[in-house]
């Protein structure tokens, strides 16, 4: 089945599963968030920040369908939109990264890759910014209920711990290299206006990353949070 990326936008907003539509975990601080809560608004929160990270900054987000069927999203910024990203012991984001909030896999699609494709189409993108960098906190016990993807999904994916802490290290991924390394595959893989995509399988993401990723252990659904609602 094709499967193909969509840029998160006001339109496609509602897309994304319910739980997280109306989460504002990572775009408020947690005061705010609490407040929002009380009133009964945080799903007009969240469109409120999208469409502010969207005129300031750019596209933060993509949605990713199986056929007609939505699959999974991930969400991204620069630091300085992410309140949130200040709150955490292992912070802060450091200034030349832009941050990788969270992301979601449809249990449907556990397995097939999905959430490398969901990092690496962030990392292509930040990269056309000129933005060499991408850092996250992940969890280091990957419970569920929690709004933050487990700290070995992205170690899976080529993250490296910068700064460690028992439940919340913060981690990064450095781009300049692997570009560097390999031009063309950087162009290939740059999604562009597009908002086709493809399935990426070991080999790809080798010319991508610079790094053997064959035969590790994936774990290929980040954001179990979710429990699988769409």
């Amino acid at each position: 089945m094709h499967r193909r990326m969509v840029n998160l936008t006001l339109d496609s907003l509602d897309e994304v599963p319910r739980r997280c539509r109306a989460c504002v975990f990572w775009e408020l601080s947690p005061l705010c968030a609490e407040a929002a809560r009380d009133v009964g608004e945080p799903a007009a929160e969240k469109e409120a920040w999208l469409s502010h990270t969207l005129l300031e900054w750019g596209g933060c987000g993509r949605i990713a369908y199986e056929g007609d069927a939505v699959a999974g999203f991930v969400t991204y910024a620069s630091p300085k939109f992410v309140p949130r990203s200040m709150e955490f012991p292992s912070g802060p984001v450091s200034p030349d990264a832009a941050l990788l909030m969270t992301a979601y896999v449809n249990p449907a699609y556990a397995g097939t890759g999905l959430g490398r494709q969901l990092v690496q189409t962030v990392a292509a993108d930040v990269a056309r910014r000129g933005i060499y960098a991408l850092e996250t906190f992940g969890d280091a016990r990957g419970e569920a209920g929690a709004c933050l993807v487990p700290a070995d999904f992205y170690r899976s994916v080529g993250f490296k711990t910068v700064r460690f802490d028992p439940r919340y290290p913060r981690l990064r991924l450095e781009l300049r290299s692997a570009i560097d390394r390999s031009v063309e595959a950087e162009e290939h893989w740059a999604p562009g206006d597009s908002v086709e995509w493809f399935k990426l399988d070991d080999v790809e993401l080798d010319k991508f990353f610079g790094e053997a990723t064959t035969g590790r252990n994936r774990i290929d659904r980040p954001g179990f949070q979710h429990d699988g609602e769409l």
